[in-house]
């Protein structure tokens, strides 16, 4: 049998039934308070995140995030879709009456490209991102793509992925060289 043969039968889909990708759960509470958490400095000014869950193999990710008043966001592209349930105060794409408050939800489909407005009391929001977030500057050239590796690397800066589920299988790749 050839090694490209004995590789086939040792990677069958019986295999992955058996042995699927594992995320280690190491020291990590299955329930965490997210005031554990300290608050990271976001990509915008006047904008704070706690980041709660990060899948760096699919490349969700889900956090709390804070909007100081006034603050009015970049444009941004939502490559993937993103839901958001608010916290405190709210937002709004445009002037009209389709403003989001406090115990409003919303589903950002994949494909929206908008520039949010914060309401005069800010905004706290619970945010679950399937996928990455590009954002823009004024002149509508892509500056960042805010991937959930990116939001891993923020908070880690900051010492604020303790008590982060981490989904990164047994051989992980939450350093930047891949070890």
């Amino acid at each position: 049998m050839s090694e490209d043969q004995n590789v086939m039968k040792k990677f069958n889909p019986l295999f992955w039934m058996v042995n699927p990708g594992n995320t280690p759960k190491g020291g990590r509470k299955d329930f965490i308070n997210p005031e554990w958490i300290p608050w990271t400095d976001w990509l915008m000014p006047g904008t704070y995140f706690k980041l709660l869950y990060c899948d760096l193999v699919n490349g969700s990710f889900t956090l709390l995030l804070k909007i100081d008043p006034g603050v009015k966001a970049t444009p941004h592209w939502h490559v993937s879709n993103a839901q958001a349930y608010i916290i405190e105060g709210g937002f709004y794409y445009e002037d009209g009456e389709d403003k989001g408050y406090e115990g409003y939800y919303t589903s950002e489909t994949a494909g929206s490209v908008h520039e949010p407005f914060v309401t005069p009391e800010g905004c706290t929001m619970f945010a679950i991102s399937h996928g990455p977030i590009a954002g823009y500057d004024d002149d509508g050239k892509m500056v960042v793509m805010a991937d959930a590796r990116l939001h891993y690397y923020m908070a880690r800066e900051n010492n604020a992925v303790e008590h982060t589920t981490i989904v990164d299988y047994s051989y992980g790749s939450q350093d930047l060289q891949g070890k």
